[in-house]
């Protein structure tokens, strides 16, 4: 089902990495809304490698427990990151085991598949990958920092989508997001992955909860943002690796009636649950992977 890779593959991608070239400027309007149960749309943010009592502990991120219900007992599914990232797309790890690049083959679905089956738009946002489209690594070649790294984009190892031009141009780099936002033309399934410095992976839980307080505050005012809109932000996994890899985790958002701000769910969730919660709000069916029996968040 998937070929995995070690670090002899990150080169060649590197050399292939824009096989289809995107315009940075690209942006599809998303289509007509297709309603779902209990919210129109759904986002993903995901931050990294913090404990949980870490997380909660951070001032900004309890700002945004405050706008939100924080879920006390939501698990990653295995260490390292990337594992965790392909696993919220596609329902399973795939025999990942570490951060080395691999792919999977074309023949194995993820939400995608699932999503443009009904119709409902799709993109990742990815803080500064080089161009939309890229399928490499990439490192700043002038100082270092602020990196977008493959490995914490859950869908590019899928050939599905990396094959597939129409599909890498909705592998976007993170500027597409404020321009599709004016135009209001965000679409209805996204995952967000800020750099390896604002997502805490270089730096510090600090710094990841200032970043994501300061994205998030204006897009819960922010009217084309808004309309029935359910956000997840958590974490890929913990930092400890003798934990039992709860991670920190809020759904906010006007999908959140205000009376639930500020509360706690203890039921026991996974990355898998973003694939339920999704696939049973819009009727999707499934992957018939961990999606399977994932408890749906609502």
């Amino acid at each position: 089902m998937y070929l995995q890779t070690v670090t002899a593959i990150a080169v060649a991608l590197a050399g292939t990495a824009n096989a289809y070239p995107r315009d940075p400027s690209l942006t599809s309007r998303a289509s007509s809304i297709v309603k779902g149960k209990t919210f129109d749309r759904f986002v993903s943010i995901w931050l990294e490698n913090t404990d949980y009592s870490k997380a909660a502990a951070d001032p900004n991120l309890k700002w945004i427990a405050s706008q939100g219900i924080t879920l006390t007992n939501y698990r990653a599914i295995t260490h390292p990151s990337q594992p965790n990232y392909i696993a919220s797309a596609g329902g399973s790890t795939h025999g990942f085991t570490s951060d080395n690049a691999g792919t999977i083959d074309a023949s194995v679905q993820t939400i995608v598949d699932l999503l443009e089956a009904k119709g409902i738009s799709w993109a990742e946002y990815e803080q500064d990958m080089p161009s939309s489209g890229y399928t490499g690594n990439y490192n700043n070649p002038k100082t270092g920092a602020n990196d977008y790294v493959r490995k914490h984009n859950p869908l590019i190892s899928y050939d599905s989508i990396n094959t597939d031009p129409s599909r890498l141009d909705k592998i976007k780099n993170f500027t597409l997001f404020e321009s599709d936002l004016a135009a209001n033309a965000l679409p209805q399934w996204m995952f967000i992955t800020p750099n390896m410095t604002n997502d805490g992976h270089d730096t510090s839980v600090t710094t990841a909860g200032a970043w994501s307080k300061s994205f998030l505050q204006p897009l819960l005012s922010n009217s084309n943002f808004l309309g029935n809109t359910l956000v997840l932000l958590t974490f890929d996994e913990t930092e400890s690796y003798i934990s039992n890899n709860d991670v920190f985790s809020v759904l906010l958002g006007d999908a959140v009636p205000t009376s639930s701000h500020g509360t706690t769910d203890g039921t026991e969730y996974t990355h898998y649950s973003m694939l339920s919660t999704v696939e049973n709000n819009w009727d999707l069916g499934n992957l018939g992977q961990g999606d399977v029996g994932a408890a749906i968040f609502f």
